[in-house]
């Protein structure tokens, strides 16, 4: 039986533990504003219509790896081929889906078989075909057998890629017209020392997409949707501008992520052994580029809108989702764990590092036990009813505040939203900690299982009904 004494000290320990993450939290939105507001003046000075002749000799292989996409596919890849950039290729990988993304793929291309050479340099398993489009020479298809998960199927592309740079984005994701454009453009800058390189994208969700383009920004008023609006919000603003500041960068998110192709030839490509391949390849990354100190290479991340992906609609597609996330998190945080605090990591080691293992792996155990400890506390009578309902507000207006204070910084700087959607969005960060930060906990929750019982597979969630 817990005792007043062992209570009170869990107490004392959790609350010390919420005021160090909401200051770290603070801090990171703080530099994260200061850092937006700075690349987006940057942005709005240098002359747009010189981006295309300074990426004339940037040429990228665009690789979209597809399973069981037939709802987005085409609209998908209509996005690529409308891209305003002067020189890049599309390889499709058809990642053995069992519904009519080949047809669909079929339909728009106009696909033949193509004799191509095909090295098996990275683990991507059995490849049926490549074929290739009569309508767009710069679009190849690769046919492959389901597995090695969608690093397999971004591998098979990096095997057939011909150009320098590679951008890995998916296929439930409409790029805007000139993303490529503008982050080559900040390649082209220092293309010796940048060897990733991402930026923001958001929901599409809501919108109305025709052939590829958006012609309607209208935002989803589902909490699910909206709440995690806020969260890619707080992510983006409040954490990544922040950690490429100091050249922390922890994840090029596997939606449109851009590397150099040679670094991902030394380190073997994309990895099959994790869940997802995004972030354990950036951590990969970051241990190469500490290996390779004396070259200075760098992970940058633009506070701009690249591209749109369709999010989780429903409680158990998101429960899916983050189940699938917090597998990843775990696998990598324990293959990194060595980089945590030590100093020939840098900032990655000190900053991203203890927030990884603190907040992503561990911090679900702490809230929940938090809170079920408080409890008892006051249940008990060891802690009254107003240091009870002081702990509960100071966990409340935290997350709260961090929130708001992310969305002023994307507001003034996007300026995408109506005011009826910013208000709608201010409610729900208010209300976030009652229902919406428990259904994650629980999913994390689930995930840390999952990941101590060896599971590996990449769900998918079904798609909701295109309109």
């Amino acid at each position: 039986m817990f005792t007043p004494s062992i209570i009170y000290a869990v107490f004392i320990a959790s609350l010390g533990y919420f005021v160090i993450l909401t200051a770290f939290y603070l801090f990171l939105t703080l530099i994260g504003s200061f850092e937006a507001v700075r690349r987006e003046s940057q942005g709005a000075e240098e002359d747009s219509s010189l981006f295309y002749l300074a990426t004339l000799k940037l040429s990228v292989s665009i690789i979209m790896p597809a399973r069981n996409e037939e709802k987005w596919i085409s609209d998908s890849l209509k996005s690529l081929i409308n891209l305003n950039y002067p020189k890049f290729e599309i390889i499709v990988v058809n990642d053995g889906s069992t519904d009519k993304t080949f047809e669909k793929l079929n339909d728009l291309l106009d696909l033949k078989p193509v004799n191509l050479m095909y090295v098996h340099h990275y683990k991507d398993g059995k490849v049926r075909e490549i074929l290739r489009s009569d309508k767009y020479p710069n679009i190849t298809v690769i046919n492959k057998e389901s597995g090695h998960k969608k690093a397999g199927a971004s591998n098979a592309g990096l095997n057939i890629a011909q150009y320098d740079y590679i951008c890995v984005t998916d296929a439930d994701t409409i790029l805007e017209r000139d993303s490529l454009l503008k982050v080559m453009a900040q390649v082209k800058k220092d293309p010796d020392k940048i060897i990733g390189i991402g930026s923001y994208f958001g929901l599409v969700n809501g919108f109305k997409i025709k052939e590829g383009a958006i012609i309607d920004r209208s935002f989803s008023y589902n909490p699910i949707v909206a709440y995690q609006n806020i969260e890619y919000i707080r992510s983006f603003i409040g954490n990544r501008l922040a950690w490429s500041k100091y050249n922390a960068m922890p994840n090029v998110a596997g939606g449109f992520g851009v590397w150099r192709k040679d670094v991902l030839y030394e380190l073997g490509g994309f990895s099959a052994e994790f869940t997802c391949e995004d972030i354990e390849l950036t951590f990969r990354v970051h241990d190469y580029m500490a290996k390779n100190k004396d070259k200075g290479y760098k992970i940058v991340m633009l506070p701009f809108y690249v591209g749109w992906t369709e999010g989780p609609d429903n409680l158990p597609a998101l429960i899916m989702q983050r189940n699938r996330w917090q597998r990843v998190v775990n696998e990598t945080v324990w293959r990194y764990k060595y980089m945590t605090c030590n100093p020939k990591y840098g900032a990655f080691g000190f900053l991203a590092m203890p927030y990884f293992v603190l907040y992503e792996a561990l911090g679900v155990f702490m809230e929940v036990i938090s809170i079920a400890f408080v409890t008892a506390g006051w249940l008990m009578g060891v802690l009254n009813i107003n240091i009870f309902l002081a702990y509960l507000l100071f966990m409340l207006l935290s997350q709260s505040f961090v929130s708001l204070l992310s969305m002023l910084a994307f507001v003034e700087g996007q300026r995408l939203f109506k005011m009826r959607y910013i208000a709608y969005l201010i409610m729900l960060t208010l209300t976030e900690f009652f229902f919406y930060r428990w259904i994650i906990s629980a999913a994390k929750i689930i995930g840390t299982i999952s990941s101590l019982r060896g599971v590996k597979s990449y769900d998918q969630y079904v798609r909701s009904k295109r309109t």
